[in-house]
């Protein structure tokens, strides 16, 4: 693990700085520049399924080399498409990731989940329970977003 790490509410450690592959590679191809990435030592690597390009990070990631261990994977949740569960979001983005676990997962944007936020918040408690998350949080939050959650939450944020 990287030697500067932040301690999560759950007493994990998070590498303080990760390469992300949104923004200039969104719903582009990251191989290349996640390959990249890991030989020069980065061991954080961010994704999210709307970047469109989970599975190019996983090929990076499995082209390594690299111990699982010695990678620290975030993936975020995106809107859940009809008839779909937390859960099965992500099961398929671990598959395009090629990965038994995330080390984070987080609920990208409080607004994809209006009104649902406090159950999906329940989804991911199961997820890390499960050990498909080692993690969980979120992203892009306001109080009001989290004061939503926080409000029956076994895992706080």
């Amino acid at each position: 693990m990287a030697p500067f790490t932040v301690t999560l509410n759950d007493g994990k450690l998070i590498p303080w700085l990760g390469f992300g592959t949104g923004t200039a590679l969104y719903q582009r191809d990251a191989e290349k520049a996640v390959r990249v990435a890991i030989a020069t030592g980065v061991t954080h690597l961010d994704g999210a399924q709307m970047y469109g390009n989970e599975a190019s990070l996983g090929n990076a990631v499995a082209a390594s080399g690299k111990p699982r261990d010695e990678l620290y994977i975030t993936t975020k949740l995106a809107q859940i498409p009809p008839g779909k569960t937390v859960r099965d979001t992500l099961v398929d983005s671990l598959k395009k990731l090629k990965l038994d676990y995330v080390d984070l997962f987080l609920i990208h944007t409080p607004t994809q989940h209006q009104g649902k936020l406090k159950s999906v918040w329940k989804e991911f408690e199961e997820l890390q329970k499960e050990g498909l998350a080692k993690s969980i949080g979120v992203s892009n939050f306001r109080v009001k977003d989290l004061e939503e959650i926080i409000d029956g939450a076994n895992v706080i944020p």
